[in-house]
């Protein structure tokens, strides 16, 4: 009822969304020349370590907290990297459990191109990481970290405004008691206790095929692509390896270039840098978009849509976006048709998520191995919504990464192991 009467009393915003899919491509052109590879390759999550068991996750549903520390570290002055210590999960976990430090979470792997792009800085050095902790109490003591082999960089570091970022931590923010934990080299986020995580109705854009026949396959000529339709699915081709094969009922698409312009090396900074200007290439709507991981194995980078600071999972691919490089002159990208546009009201109460534990807990005793699970966090499931084809609802679950995969908890348990 709420959401039929938003769209009652609010036509010309209801229709105003509708009409995005034709959108000028001019217009969607300069939305994505103003968003840089830092926007995209923000942390994700901000942790607070006051004092002891004091710690939890800061986040703030008004304003990017992320962002908002971003511009103040962009005014400190990173230089000098060094190696403080790596193969050491004691001195790992020593560094973590620092009071009075705040510790900023990639969802994985970056490189030093990545910080200097993301922050503005202008550091050297042939590590990655994932983690970026600071004392709020004592200036210069600024780390990175990674999970992978418990490598520590000390950054030498001048300039700093602490008492900026002690102000972003203590505003309107929203607080979650948590405890990092190292399970299979990876600093997991426990929550203590029941979480209370609002569920989002979005209206939604969906983009033609014509337009990214035009934005993918380069070409405004349409006899120069062929069409085919095969087991409910649109085949595009052109005449020079390109591929794009729309599944029409999901409006999920598969687009390959076996013989693209631009030259691919492998290799983890490469990858990222070049997968952000296939993203920007493809004009695909950037504002909610984070980096969520790298597979060095396929050579992939997936992208996903955040929403209050969670990030968007299920099985139909709603919300990602996974480049591939395949080769020296190749490339393979899944993504939606769909994309967010603007939140409508649900007039549902908070969902009250299970903690971390618990949740761990009855994996165990359903007969799963904790040794199988890689991560878990809590994410937003897409789901349709009966109302309208135009509106989508975001549910707050727990996600599990078990065996390489990301599966809600209650299919998990449904399926067993």
């Amino acid at each position: 009822m709420v959401l039929s009467w938003f769209i009652w009393t609010n036509p010309a915003r209801y229709e105003k969304t509708k009409q995005q899919s034709s959108r000028n491509s001019t217009v969607i052109q300069n939305e994505q020349y103003n968003k840089s590879i830092g926007d995209i390759y923000l942390p994700t999550q901000v942790i607070y370590h006051q004092t002891g068991t004091n710690t939890h996750l800061i986040n703030n549903t008004n304003v990017s907290l992320t962002d908002s520390i971003r511009s103040a570290i962009e005014k400190w002055h990173l230089r000098g990297v060094t190696r403080e210590s790596v193969n050491s999960r004691k001195a790992y976990e020593k560094l973590i459990a620092r009071d009075e430090t705040v510790m900023l979470k990639y969802p994985d792997s970056v490189t030093s191109g990545i910080l200097n792009d993301a922050f503005d800085q202008k550091t050297k050095f042939s590590g990655k990481f994932s983690r970026i902790v600071f004392s709020v109490s004592k200036r210069n003591e600024v780390y990175l970290l990674n999970d992978t082999n418990y490598a520590i960089y000390k950054v030498r570091t001048t300039n700093q405004n602490l008492a900026q970022i002690k102000e972003l931590l203590s505003g309107n923010v929203q607080r979650f008691a948590v405890k990092e934990t190292l399970i299979n080299h990876r600093l997991m986020t426990n929550y203590e206790n029941e979480v209370k995580v609002p569920e989002y109705s979005y209206l939604v854009n969906k983009q033609t095929a014509a337009y990214f026949v035009s934005t993918l396959m380069d070409s405004d000529n349409a006899s120069s692509v062929t069409t085919k339709e095969q087991k409910g699915k649109t085949i595009y081709s052109d005449s020079n390896s390109k591929r794009m094969t729309i599944n029409n009922k999901r409006g999920t698409v598969f687009y390959e270039d076996l013989a693209g312009q631009q030259s691919y090396h492998e290799g983890t900074s490469k990858a990222l840098s070049q997968s952000f200007t296939v993203l920007k290439r493809m004009e695909v709507p950037l504002d909610n978009m984070r980096y969520y991981r790298y597979d060095s194995e396929k050579n992939s980078v997936i992208y996903r849509s955040y929403v209050e600071g969670f990030p968007i999972f299920n099985q139909t691919d709603y919300g990602t976006v996974e480049v591939q490089i395949t080769g020296a002159r190749t490339k393979q990208i899944d993504f939606s048709l769909y994309s967010l546009q603007i939140p409508v009201p649900t007039g549902k109460e908070r969902t009250t998520l299970p903690s971390t534990q618990t949740i761990l807990n009855q994996l165990e005793a359903t007969g799963y191995k904790l040794s199988d699970i890689n991560n878990i966090e809590i994410g937003y499931q897409w789901t349709a919504n009966p109302s309208s084809d135009l509106v989508v609802n975001l549910t707050p679950t727990w996600y599990v990464n078990y065996k390489n995969q990301w599966i809600s908890y209650q299919k998990l348990i449904e399926q067993q192991p």
